[in-house]
């Protein structure tokens, strides 16, 4: 399949703006009352998907941070990860968390979404894993490698192969979601697969095939920039709300350092991980703080710069024909003013 089809038929998907309202006379009656209580007026649809960062949501939700801000909060896990993207260019939810590069094309596009803050860096969450007999990159030159075309991994996966002198062409690409690829991988359908936690670990345990390259190898830190994206329409009627949000977020960072047991927890209630699993998935995550997202909305010389990796991130993108043209400025990708009122009213 040509990167020119697939690519087009992605945009397509992520540009189809069918904007959706819901809601009954009971949710109305229950969001009056909140209003007069002081919380928030307005309901937020945050988008999560299978990547352990994201799951952090989870326990923000069960353990009562959203509540404690006043503001309901509805966290929607999709299990196809393009989904999600679509519906936060849509408007169908509000907030999402995707890579930053699975952002780019859409952006290019016109599409209205803006970053706020930076979640986390994949470090070693992402990986590109191979049958027990493939014990190089090099080595996969001629096999078959699942992969979700457009996805971050696809990236990730380029990198590699750019970084073994091989090219997209050297490769025989299956296109499918991140879940069907693990699966591809154990049932032995295809020869390697670049994909994320948990889906890593497990195809690693099924199989015991070998690890080729991971995000926690030192050329592709900072590469995988997992970023708070929200829907332009939605911030502009829903800002004090997105506040709330991130207020809970940062808030239940002491919970997940002093008290971890039931934070992983509250995770396992409503992921298919183990409190236990939780925590070796978070080795591979350096989940932000604060101070580090004043650094990364800063102009700077390394990927921790927001601006930074995305011209990166662009320039390879546009090289490998995934986008058509380059940004002419990301003055609307990124909107630090939301958390810099967090910021200062937390501090």
């Amino acid at each position: 399949m040509k990167k020119k089809r697939w690519l087009a038929g992605l945009l397509g998907i992520l540009m189809a703006f069918s904007l959706c309202a819901c809601g009954n006379s009971a949710d109305e009656g229950k969001t009056e009352d909140k209003a007069e209580e002081g919380g928030s007026s307005e309901k937020i649809v945050l988008g999560i998907n299978d990547w352990p960062g994201s799951y952090w949501w989870l326990a923000v939700d069960e353990l009562g941070y959203f509540e404690a801000e006043g503001v309901e909060v509805e966290v929607k896990l999709f299990s196809n990860y393009s989904d999600g993207l679509s519906a936060l260019n849509s408007g169908k939810i509000d907030m999402f968390v995707p890579a930053l590069a699975d952002i780019i094309p859409a952006y290019v596009s016109g599409a209205d979404i803006k970053v706020i803050m930076v979640q986390d860096f994949s470090a070693g969450a992402d990986g590109l894993i191979a049958s027990a007999d493939i014990n190089s990159v090099e080595e996969l030159k001629g096999k078959n490698v699942a992969i979700e075309l457009g996805g971050s991994d696809h990236l990730f996966l380029l990198k590699c192969l750019e970084n073994a002198g091989l090219s997209e062409n050297d490769v025989n690409l299956v296109n499918m979601s991140t879940g069907d690829a693990a699966n591809a991988f154990i049932s032995g359908s295809v020869d390697a697969a670049a994909i994320w936690e948990p889906s890593l670990s497990m195809a690693q345990e099924e199989t015991g095939g070998n690890i080729l390259a991971t995000s926690a190898d030192a050329e592709y830190e900072g590469l995988i920039p997992a970023v708070l994206a929200v829907n332009g329409d939605s911030l502009d009627t829903k800002r004090d709300e997105m506040k709330m949000v991130m207020k809970a977020w940062y808030n239940a960072r002491d919970a997940y350092e002093n008290n971890f047991d039931e934070f992983a927890k509250a995770v396992s209630d409503h992921a298919e991980v183990t409190p236990e699993e939780f925590k070796t998935l978070m080795d591979g995550c350096d989940v932000r703080n604060m101070e580090e997202n004043v650094d990364a909305f800063k102009e700077g010389d390394t990927y921790v710069s927001l601006r930074n990796c995305a011209e990166m991130l662009s320039g390879f993108l546009y090289d490998n024909e995934l986008i058509d043209e380059l940004p002419e400025n990301y003055e609307d990708l990124f909107d630090s003013s939301l958390f810099e009122e967090v910021y200062e009213e937390m501090k």
